[in-house]
């Protein structure tokens, strides 16, 4: 793989409220290939979602791109007229969001919503647009489609709604899917069969999906490339086979340490709270950040990515040593 369909270089996103200025996002920089999962992992509030609304230009109204650039198949989209925006959103690019029942329109069948986007980016007969929208629910799953198609989302079960945020969303057949924390809220069953329909999406139109997820488990079964992130930075980024081998930053430690295994005999599960920055570095580095608590005046300190191993990425406090950023 060497196209990248999308590809963020030190963007940093902030917010204004009430005359004071928040960093939500800062000098984050990714990129994702053709027919790849990138996963970006982090807690909540670590910057993952406001990082993928920034692709879409959908950030609210007091956020704002400081700086930075978004390039979507070479084209850059970082003040790109909303008129141009709205010929990608759902088109090239669609997303879904993790929460179905605020997404959907309580007052109009599924069947309807999920026309909508055909409707305004392709060119199909009116009379076409329900045997495009049957053919799409029978694509994700339901097996009397005629039925849904003629449902409300309240007439709907919490893992129906998001097969239909599914549906919407690869509706006009996009080249990049955003997957918001898709499995929000499921049961485990049903989370599985969510993305599976996502992943066979991808690997049937050889498209590429950015999944933002806090589950280290998600990942080790659905991601190629693995981007975490805490307090707004990419703190480590490495293909998914390296980073559960050789998990460098503390925060990763943390994260996958966090996992639930029922073989090692522990009387209470792990959290991220558990597990401190070690006082030695790695190498004589010291990571950053060093906390997890984001006040501190060492959280703000400048930092880059370091690689510390073949395509291997791990961020440091900045010192005399070389310094290689991702992209």
């Amino acid at each position: 793989m060497d196209q990248h369909i999308l590809q963020i270089k030190n963007l940093r996103v902030s917010f204004n409220k009430n005359k004071q200025k928040t960093t939500a996002v800062n000098d984050v920089s990714l990129q994702i290939e053709k027919g790849q999962t990138v996963a970006l992992i982090g807690e909540s509030g670590s910057g993952k979602s406001i990082t993928s609304l920034s692709v879409l230009q959908l950030l609210p109204s007091n956020g704002q791109v400081e700086k930075g650039s978004i390039t979507f198949n070479g084209k850059e989209l970082i003040k790109k007229p909303e008129k141009e925006m709205r010929e990608i959103r759902g088109n090239e690019i669609s997303m879904i969001f993790q929460d179905a029942i605020a997404s959907l329109n309580p007052g109009m069948k599924v069947g309807v919503q999920i026309t909508e986007g055909l409707k305004y980016h392709k060119l199909i007969p009116k009379e076409e647009l329900k045997a495009e929208a049957l053919q799409l629910l029978e694509q994700v799953g339901f097996k009397n489609p005629a039925h849904i198609y003629n449902q409300y989302p309240d007439q709907l079960s919490g893992g129906m709604k998001q097969r239909i945020l599914i549906a919407m969303a690869i509706s006009c057949k996009p080249k990049l899917l955003i997957a918001d924390e898709p499995t929000t809220a499921l049961d485990v069953t049903i989370q599985r069969q969510v993305l599976d329909l996502i992943d066979h999406y991808k690997s049937d139109l050889d498209a590429s999906v950015l999944l933002i997820t806090h589950d280290f488990g998600v990942v080790a079964e659905y991601a190629d490339w693995v981007y975490v992130m805490l307090g707004g930075h990419i703190v480590e980024s490495a293909d998914v086979y390296t980073i559960f081998k050789n998990p460098v930053h503390p925060y990763t430690k943390a994260l996958i340490g966090s996992i639930p295994n029922p073989e090692n005999g522990q009387e209470r599960l792990k959290s991220i709270q558990d597990y401190t920055f070690e006082d030695t570095g790695y190498d004589g580095r010291k990571f950053a950040p060093e906390t997890y608590t984001y006040e501190s005046s060492a959280f703000h300190a400048p930092s880059s990515l370091v690689e510390v191993e073949p395509m291997h990425y791990v961020r440091f406090y900045d010192d005399e040593r070389k310094v290689i950023a991702i992209g």
